[in-house]
């Protein structure tokens, strides 16, 4: 009885040190998941994660419009889109010409910072006057000066005050992750160490996926937007392929969004 008594003692111990970690992963062969797993933002204050946007409205000092790119086939929106790359809330959209991405962060009273210029493919512009409504808007996410939205738990407009006078205001769009996305899906492992790439002029790391265990491991040069990777463990992932419009040099023409962890096994075991 002191045995047992001393064992049980033991492993509570131990369970103790794994929730006070936050670390502790399923030692089990593989293990199912209920569902995605949940998003953390990198701060308490950033409401903006996992929501997209699309510009509805510029408004010039002393509210003059201006005329922004609308929602038909011939006139792509203006969108922007906020998710994190492993660690780091990634803001990605499309300029109005080309695609752009860069790092953000929500400081405090809730103001959007991108912490990075925005980096963006060189497509020529179609109108040309296309190509100055882009560039304003590029550097205008460099100069916000304010931040605000009609409900910060779930907003549904957001609005931008640029350092010029400009106020961009946004609507909601389907949120990346959290439901919703089109396109279609299919089951891919990603292993359990991301290796040394090159992704176009920058030496970076990769995923390593294949579609199938009798495949070689490929080198995936995107991100899995929703995906939260811990090195030693091979997941099975359920995601959703869209096509990426215009893609930068030697990057993927599709991107992949996380619809479910479907396994996962810890390298070992």
């Amino acid at each position: 009885m002191p045995t047992f008594n001393r064992a049980r003692g033991l492993l509570g111990v131990a369970l103790l040190a794994c929730v006070a970690l936050a670390g502790c992963v399923s030692q089990s062969a593989w293990r199912n998941s209920a569902g995605s797993p949940a998003f953390q933002p990198a701060n308490a204050n950033d409401f903006l994660a996992q929501t997209s946007w699309t510009l509805v409205r510029w408004t010039r000092p002393g509210g003059a419009l201006r005329s922004v790119p609308t929602n038909d086939p011939r006139n792509r929106p203006i969108t922007i889109t906020f998710t994190r790359e492993g660690a780091e809330p990634r803001v990605t959209g499309y300029a109005g010409c080309n695609t752009f991405t860069s790092s953000y962060t929500v400081g405090g009273g809730q103001n959007l910072i991108l912490t990075s210029d925005p980096v963006s493919t060189r497509m020529a512009c179609a109108p040309a006057d296309r190509s100055q409504v882009e560039r304003d808007f590029l550097a205008g996410l460099t100069r916000i000066t304010a931040t605000s939205a009609d409900n910060y738990g779930d907003p549904r407009h957001l609005t931008l005050s640029l350092a010029n006078g400009d106020i961009l205001d946004f609507s909601r769009r389907i949120d990346p992750v959290m439901g919703g996305a089109t396109g279609a899906t299919k089951l891919v492992y990603v292993n359990s160490q991301r290796v040394p790439c090159d992704a176009g002029v920058r030496r970076t790391t990769c995923y390593q996926v294949r579609d199938s265990d009798n495949q070689p491991w490929q080198f995936w040069y995107g991100d899995i937007a929703g995906f939260q990777y811990h090195p030693g463990i091979i997941y099975r992932l359920r995601v959703v392929e869209t096509p990426v419009l215009n893609p930068p040099p030697d990057m993927p023409a599709v991107q992949w969004t996380l619809d479910s962890v479907v396994e996962q096994r810890v390298v070992g075991h």
